[in-house]
């Protein structure tokens, strides 16, 4: 059996859709449905009540709103089948085949993680995602490595995710498919979606990704991918604040989040390779260029990436 886990915060306007798409699975029968109410302004009986039919479905509510990553772990220490699934209340899977592709994958791989790809709609647009160290979005997860490992969600209200997935990256071999598994849609309402938060949210990027390389260490983690990880995290780090030192009175608030960040990445740096960092470099650009939209990211810059190492004070 497969738990299928859908947090949810006021998601009453799309959460139906997110339900349909699970409804039309080729393995519907072997699914779990949970719909984790993050203390929403109303509950979601009525969806559960519409769907119950034809989905075994169960709506099950936080004590207090404490954001998705909080859900998710509330979702698998209350359910129980073999396998797990995520799927954010305002998105989809892409097609019917998609459940049943992780599904076979994750067996017959016997592997404890299986990435697809997911796309994103954003304004029209359409962005390719592959094997994606952030997000929940087009995976499946082994139940018995996370609990044998002890690999939970933290407590951080954002950016949860990208601990937990990198812990997991770092800690056992991920089985990456090249079949589009999920749609990831705009929602402009949403935190990741916030203005703001793509500047606030590299406190919490960066605190989680030294979250996820302490675990990698006390599980005994390749140093080789912890060191590319860090280059990469504080190499878009230093892109963000390029671009934000030009529009912001605040940039600096930057440095103060990262000190961490630092110490982890000049304690691994001896493992990076010229060739890791110019796949780096490549990667971490075409990311960042999608997230901010801007082609000046990098542009007239006049402080390199050593200089702003320089400027992190221990």
């Amino acid at each position: 059996m497969i738990d299928v886990i859908i947090p949810a915060y006021n998601a009453h306007k799309t959460i139906c859709e997110t339900l349909s798409s699970i409804v039309m699975q080729t393995v519907r029968d072997k699914l779990n449905v949970y719909i984790i109410n993050d203390c929403s302004d109303k509950d979601y009986s009525e969806e559960v009540k519409r769907f119950s039919s034809v989905l075994n479905i169960k709506e099950i509510k936080t004590p207090k709103n404490s954001g998705p990553g909080f859900s998710r772990q509330l979702g698998i220490d209350s359910s129980n089948s073999e396998y797990l699934v995520f799927i954010d209340s305002d998105d989809v899977f892409f097609n019917y085949l998609s459940i049943e592709t992780l599904y076979r994958n994750i067996v017959s791989k016997n592997a404890n993680v299986v990435s697809g790809k997911f796309i994103e709609e954003m304004n029209g647009v359409i962005y390719p995602h592959e094997n994606n160290e952030i997000w929940m979005h087009g995976k499946i997860y082994r139940r018995s490595y996370l609990v044998d490992n002890n690999i939970r969600f933290n407590n951080t209200y954002s950016n949860e995710d990208t601990g937990f997935n990198n812990l997991l990256f770092l800690c056992t071999d991920v089985a990456v498919i090249n079949t589009v598994i999920y749609v990831w849609r705009c929602n402009h309402n949403s935190i990741t979606r916030a203005t703001e938060y793509n500047f606030w949210g590299m406190e919490g990027y960066a605190y989680n990704i030294c979250w996820a390389i302490k675990g990698a260490e006390e599980r005994g983690g390749n140093p080789v991918e912890m060191a590319t990880l860090l280059y990469e995290t504080i190499l878009e780090v230093y892109y963000r604040y390029v671009y934000y030192r030009k529009v912001r009175s605040d940039a600096d608030d930057v440095f103060k989040w990262i000190v961490e960040l630092k110490q982890y990445y000049l304690k691994y740096c001896e493992y990076l390779t010229s060739n890791i960092k110019e796949q780096s470099l490549y990667s971490t650009f075409s990311n960042l260029f999608i997230t901010l939209g801007s082609s000046d990211v990098v542009l007239d810059n006049d402080l390199s990436f050593n200089e702003f190492i320089n400027m992190i004070e221990d």
